[in-house]
């Protein structure tokens, strides 16, 4: 199987709610190749899409492998709730606050 799949790319880019220039300029690749290869137009250099691939891991996503009765997929990993990345109660409720 290839290292990363267009279809792959575009589904975990969906889940993420990145745009190709955001995945892009966090992979630091150019934003026409990510357009090509998500289109099919050309396939990137297997550097690229090693970097496309960890980048979009590091933001959370699984990629799955095609098994039997199903094809290769994504999938977004739970957040941990011992992390200190995550937003508490309070500063979610303050989020809110501020803006109404």
């Amino acid at each position: 199987m290839s290292i990363l799949l267009a279809s792959q790319c575009r589904a975990a880019r969906a889940m993420l709610g990145y745009s190709q220039k955001d995945l892009a300029k966090r992979a630091e690749v150019g934003s026409r190749t990510l357009a090509d290869f998500e289109t099919g137009t050309r396939a990137p250099h297997h550097r690229t899409l090693k970097a496309i691939r960890a980048t979009l891991e590091e933001a959370g996503i699984l990629f799955l492998e095609a098994e039997a009765t199903c094809g290769p997929g994504v999938r977004l990993k739970q957040p941990d709730p011992n992390s200190e990345t995550l937003p508490t109660l309070e500063s979610l409720l303050t989020l809110f606050k501020d803006e109404t």
